[in-house]
């Protein structure tokens, strides 16, 4: 297994431990500190495993049209629904969060790797993400103006993640290749992570959120693993085994 998986599973590790801190002392900065260190460990994996230039180019264009569309988001309700910030997440830029821009890259990031596809699937996973933590996050990281159905959580929020993934995703479809192979670890990954995400809404007594995530990641992974699993049988050769001459 590549250094950057194994840096990844222990990341997991990493967030637990930091879980586990929380239920002793309920300091929910310290709770935070798994996704802040989130960032740090995606360029890292990133570099790692496609390089400087690839990194670059990914980050910039997620960060600053994720930026972009958060402002026109925090200041219009467009196309997420009427929301704000609180001041935990650090220094703004326009009342969005310079931290929130980060989030978005390193989650499009890490769903890109879950599928060999380009554009609406990695898009829809990472909506599903957003349906695990949002209904927790938005009860300290942001406000939401009118609370939604789903959970205090509105509806257009997951309308507004999903354009927003596939305009981006649309963006460096066409500024960067992606490979065709599939690693079974990103899609592992992937699901270990949303998992976590399910976790953490149990200990902050979302149950019925929990439930949902844990079903729709379940669903996810047989899915990807069966994808996965067909495109690894049509490469393996057929035919007769021809035997070099002794």
């Amino acid at each position: 297994m590549k250094i950057e998986w194994k840096v990844a599973y222990g990341y997991i590790i990493f967030g637990s431990l930091m879980l586990v801190i929380y239920l002793f002392t309920h300091d929910y900065e310290l709770s935070v500190a798994a996704e802040i260190v989130f960032i740090p460990f995606y360029f890292f994996h990133s570099i790692r495993l496609k390089g400087v230039k690839y990194t670059a180019i990914f980050f910039s264009v997620s960060y600053s049209l994720s930026l972009i569309i958060e402002i026109i988001g925090v200041h219009t309700g467009i196309p997420f629904g009427k929301y704000s910030y609180s001041h935990i997440l650090g220094p703004e830029i326009f009342a969005v969060p310079v931290a929130v821009p980060f989030l978005w890259s390193s989650l499009l990031y890490f769903s890109s790797l879950a599928t060999r596809g380009r554009i609406l699937i990695p898009a829809i996973l990472l909506v599903a993400l957003d349906i695990s933590f949002d209904p927790r996050f938005s009860r300290h990281l942001w406000r939401w103006a009118v609370p939604g159905a789903y959970f205090r959580v509105p509806l257009t929020n997951f309308m507004g993640w999903l354009i927003t993934s596939i305009f981006i995703y649309s963006v460096l479809y066409i500024l960067i290749k992606k490979e065709d192979n599939l690693d079974i670890n990103g899609l592992i990954f992937y699901t270990v992570l949303g998992y976590f995400q399910c976790i953490e809404d149990v200990v902050v007594t979302l149950y019925l959120p929990a439930i949902i995530s844990s079903i729709i990641f379940t669903i996810i992974f047989a899915t990807g693993y069966i994808a996965w699993n067909h495109g690894r049988l049509n490469k393996t050769p057929s035919g007769p085994v021809n035997f070099p001459n002794k």
